[in-house]
């Protein structure tokens, strides 16, 4: 095979293997959607001795998104009714940390479900 044609078979090659990703004005490529499975790996954290149990906080939101609205305000503001109605006991309860962890996972998931 001649340089000419390797050449053009490479550069063919690297073109189709870039095709069908989505990508931000900026070039970087857009994350997948977050299904509600994912969300609740996410948020699960293994309790060690002394913390917080992460399931009282990562199941409510779990519940709420597994029927969250379409459109992405509404699915914001169901991320932040939810974390507002936790927010008084997991501020005194030492779990502040996985509530806010699970609020930024809820908002990642409106998100990235509204771009898709």
């Amino acid at each position: 095979m001649s340089p000419r044609i390797l050449l053009l078979l490479g550069a063919t090659i690297l073109v189709c293997g870039c095709a069908g990703r989505a990508t931000n004005p900026d070039g970087v490529s857009s994350a997948p959607p977050m299904s509600v499975k994912e969300f609740y790996e996410f948020c699960s954290a293994l309790p060690t001795p002394g913390a917080c149990v992460s399931d009282p906080i990562c199941q409510p939101y779990r519940k709420e998104l597994s029927h969250a609205p379409a459109d992405l305000k509404s699915c914001l503001s169901l991320c932040r009714q939810t974390y507002d109605a936790m927010y008084v006991d997991n501020l005194t309860n030492g779990c502040g940390a996985i509530l806010e962890r699970a609020q930024d996972l809820c908002d990642q998931f409106c998100r990235r479900r509204d771009r898709s």
